[in-house]
């Protein structure tokens, strides 16, 4: 609430459809938000036991200084040396050349992804299709800053769904349960959502949610 990562309005995702409410981790812009973040990251991949691959990877753009963030907290936090890798929107012909920039990605490797938010699932199966086109990476898990906890492609999350269509399993920081949770009651950050504003997420999540 702070830096207005999280706000409440009419709002447009990229599968099409219209929210109140919005995530927008791009606004973690400056060095002490940025470092928090990565502390929480690599907190909950300690916790999760998830700590013992090769390369962390971000999918660009906002995937990028997640990544960074999370392989410098791992190992300022825990000693925790591992590598980090993300992508690039467009292929780069020249120079050092190709679509990854960062710890190379090679076939065997294990590499846990650093994600922002999952809505519908679209750029997550992207990622993880060119990926696997890059090398035969063992792929541990997906750790996300939030879980929308909307449906996919079936009547499932789209987490589950994709954990059940690829055995890769979804990691969030926090789900939008829990935050409403939060901003339903008096809390630290001084914001407490209001009759409206609570009514029309529920009402989204009734329609979209799973």
């Amino acid at each position: 609430m702070e830096t207005e990562v999280l706000t409440f309005g009419d709002f447009i995702t990229k599968s099409g459809r219209k929210t109140p409410y919005f995530v927008n981790t791009g606004r973690f812009h400056h060095g002490s938000h940025i470092s928090r973040l990565g502390h929480f990251y690599a907190a909950h991949i300690k916790k999760l036991g998830l700590s013992e691959v090769q390369t962390v990877f971000g999918p660009a753009y906002k995937g990028i200084p997640l990544c960074v963030t999370t392989a410098y907290s791992l190992y300022e936090r825990y000693k925790i040396d591992i590598g980090f890798c993300f992508d690039r929107k467009e292929e780069k012909s020249h120079g050092d050349g190709g679509k990854y920039v960062g710890a190379p990605l090679r076939s065997g490797d294990s590499v846990l992804i650093i994600e922002d938010v999952i809505t519908a699932g679209i750029t997550l199966r992207a990622t993880l299709k060119t990926l696997k086109e890059e090398a035969l990476v063992d792929i541990r898990g997906v750790v996300i800053a939030v879980d929308r906890c909307e449906r996919g492609e079936t009547n499932l999350s789209a987490a589950d769904e994709i954990e059940k269509e690829l055995g890769i399993s979804i990691h969030p920081l926090v789900t939008i349960h829990e935050i409403i949770e939060y901003l339903s009651q008096s809390n630290s950050s001084g914001f407490t959502l209001s009759e409206d504003s609570l009514e029309r997420i529920q009402q989204y999540l009734s329609e979209h949610g799973a």
